[in-house]
């Protein structure tokens, strides 16, 4: 089980705020596989023990972010895993863009805030993302970082930020979960390990044409110990990212428990969407509906989703919202209707013109079907904390 505070960094000062008791129903979440009995479910709670206002972020701006524990409660069988925490928000401040290469920001305020070497791109694999957090278009892009120079406090990006975005712009760098950080260095979260994957749990990253396994391997039959990927018995992979705003799957070869300490993510999140199936992460740690609702929850109607997706007559020119039905054993769909004999609004397939925007967003994640042949980007709305 990880241990409050384990993933905070050091420099962070800590002050006790008052306190809230807000709790995730714990509703079944669509399977990623649709592999129809098995289900993921997940609790979370601000508590005394658990909510923080953090001060002193990386010499930037003061901010108090919500903090708190995320239990997520794993059947036997195949779960799927959206977070809706992130490891820490490491620095906000001021940047200017540059004209030239917009993968290229500069960080204002030094000497006070400085940036140094490598800050944010400590390793072969990603650490951290950047995001836009303020104005209007363009709020809520996030973009890898892929190297920090002290010279210049200049931070170059994996994508170029969108023409929309100035100079004066608030900008935030939130550290990545790794497979380390949320299971532990040396599997510490209790998942059951295994000479071998056949008999450990798998891990299961979509990649974009398919799925990476990664187990915790005790050693033995070739594989050395620690977290592997399939295929690959000696190589270390304790650093491997894990995308906020996506989802991975995890085959459990029994039920257990992994609680997890974070961040809550306010705002806007943009994503982009591909032709074909893609997977959305409820980044919203509160529930719409169940026994203890939040007006910060989200429902189709306040999610975002109907500014970014195709809507249609009818079903089949929508674009697709699907959310995983355990009770039936597949997905309700739900599109935005443009207008016809079903009425303007959010629509589900079956259930004629009746109004579906209070529908909740299922815990952990959600499949959208983009029907066009070319991407879009959309901003999701995950509630402000």
């Amino acid at each position: 089980m990880l241990m409050l505070g384990q993933n905070l960094r050091k420099k962070f000062s800590t002050t006790q705020k008052e306190c809230h008791n807000i709790k995730i129903i714990t509703n079944p979440i669509f399977d990623f596989f649709q592999l129809s009995r098995l289900i993921m479910k997940r609790s979370f709670l601000l508590a005394a023990s658990c909510f923080f206002a953090v001060a002193a972020l990386t010499q930037a701006l003061v901010t108090t972010p919500v903090m708190g524990f995320l239990t997520l409660n794993l059947n036997q069988g195949t779960n799927f895993m959206g977070f809706a925490l992130l490891p820490a928000m490491e620095l906000q401040g001021v940047a200017n863009i540059s004209a030239e290469d917009r993968t290229r920001i500069f960080l204002q305020g030094s000497p006070q805030v400085t940036l140094t070497d490598n800050q944010f791109n400590s390793g072969a694999m990603a650490t951290h993302v950047l995001e836009i957090a303020s104005g209007q278009a363009g709020v809520g892009f996030t973009s890898i970082v892929i190297d920090t120079l002290a010279t210049g406090n200049e931070i170059i990006l994996e994508e170029e930020v969108p023409e929309e975005v100035g100079d004066g712009v608030t900008v935030k760098i939130w550290k990545l979960w790794t497979l380390a950080d949320v299971f532990g260095a040396a599997n510490s979260a209790g998942l059951t390990g295994a000479a071998v994957p056949e008999n450990a749990d798998l891990i299961q990253i979509p990649n974009g044409t398919d799925f990476d396994q990664y187990f915790y391997s005790t050693g033995g039959q070739g594989y050395t110990q620690g977290w592997r990927q399939v295929g690959d018995f000696t190589t270390n992979q304790a650093s491997v990212p894990l995308d906020f705003s996506g989802g991975v799957a995890l085959f459990a070869r029994s039920a257990k428990s992994v609680v997890i300490v974070g961040q809550v993510k306010p705002g806007k999140t943009q994503i982009t969407l591909q032709p074909g199936n893609n997977f959305v992460a409820n980044l919203c740690p509160v529930n719409s509906s169940g026994d203890t609702p939040s007006q910060e929850g989200r429902e189709l109607a306040n999610s975002g989703l109907q500014e970014g997706l195709t809507p249609g007559i009818n079903s089949n020119k929508a674009d697709l919202v699907l959310f995983w039905n355990s009770t039936k054993k597949g997905y309700d769909q739900y599109y935005y209707s443009s207008g016809g004999p079903l009425g303007t609004g959010w629509r589900k397939v079956g259930a004629g013109n009746a109004d579906q925007s209070e529908v909740s967003l299922p815990d952990g994640a959600y499949i959208i079907f983009r029907r066009a042949e070319s991407s879009v980007d959309i901003q999701l709305n995950q509630g402000d904390f």
